[in-house]
This record gives C-alpha cells, sequence and structure tokens, in this order.
C-alpha cells in the first residue's frame, strides 16, 4: 500500500506533462478580418437612402467580395471582411456614380465611414468653372427609314420631319 501513492503521484505528474508538452498553445489568434460600417445619404437634400445596394469590390482588380442593402436610416455594413483595400461602390438609379477607395486593416479593423453622400444627376456643382467653354461642333444627321422623329445632335434636338422615308 505505501508503493501505491508514489506510484499515482508519478502517473499524475507523467499526465500533466504529456498535457502541456503536446497540447497546442492557447494564445488568442490575431484578428485577420474586420468590418466596414456607413450611412448613404442624398447630396441635395441629406435624407437618408434607403434599400440602395452598396458593393464591395477588391482595389487591385475589381472582384466582387460582398453587397450589402441600406436600412430604412441609410446605414449598410459589412462584416468578416478580409483585410485589404477595396473599392465601394454605391448603386443608386438617378445618382452620379461614386467609388471610393477605402483599406481595412489590421490597425483599423473596424472602419466607420460615417455619411458617404450621393450627389443626383443634374445637381450643381460646388465650385466655379474656370476658361471658357468651346462651341460643340455641329454634327450631321441622317434620317434612315421610319426610324424616329427626334434625333440628337451634338448642339441641340431638333425635330425631323421628312414627307417620306429613305430607302437603302
Amino acid at each position: 500500500m505505501k508503493t501505491f501513492a508514489p506510484f499515482r503521484l508519478f502517473l499524475s505528474v507523467l499526465a500533466l506533462a504529456s498535457v502541456a508538452l503536446y497540447a497546442p498553445a492557447a494564445a488568442p489568434e490575431a484578428p485577420t478580418r474586420g468590418q466596414l460600417t456607413g450611412t448613404l445619404r442624398d447630396g441635395g437634400s441629406h435624407e437618408a437612402i434607403p434599400q440602395a445596394n452598396v458593393v464591395l469590390l477588391r482595389a487591385a482588380d475589381g472582384a466582387y467580395v460582398a453587397t450589402a442593402a441600406t436600412r430604412a436610416d441609410g446605414s449598410f455594413a459589412f462584416h468578416h471582411v478580409p483585410f485589404g483595400r477595396y473599392r465601394l461602390q454605391p448603386t443608386v438609379l438617378g445618382y452620379e456614380p461614386m467609388r471610393p477607395v477605402v483599406a481595412v486593416s489590421a490597425r483599423q479593423p473596424h472602419l466607420a465611414l460615417g455619411t458617404v453622400e450621393l450627389m443626383p444627376y443634374g445637381a450643381p456643382l460646388a465650385g466655379q468653372l474656370l476658361g471658357t467653354p468651346e462651341p460643340a461642333p455641329a454634327s450631321r444627321v441622317a434620317k434612315v427609314g421610319n426610324a424616329g422623329r427626334f434625333v440628337l445632335t451634338s448642339a441641340h434636338r431638333q425635330r425631323l420631319t421628312a414627307s417620306r422615308p429613305v430607302q437603302l
């Protein structure tokens, strides 16, 4: 009975030593992914743009990464984004295209863009144009068949009235 206690102690020490040597280290791994958040708003009225698609593309080659839809308040979020540089492409009909490049990194894993404002088509631009605008060169327009009554030229839209269609 006296030899049994030291033998149990020896087996316990041996078991703990083998677990300590062969068990993987439980050190926390450094994160390799982050998140990107923001809010999409109208540049003129500053109102939220709901139900718009925001596409995240890799900046190097334009490869698709993820898509997010804006909520009712215009906010969007991308979660579990691998670290790297990305092009953010909000696609909303009636607004000028915009493609800012952003970077998600270990230094800044949670990138909050804040408010991203889109300018509606035809909105006046801030600033002043310098220089004298050159007149548009006159273009020649030929009506072919009954291919429509309005033809857009480089100067303006004019109404064509032809008594008979041109045959080819």
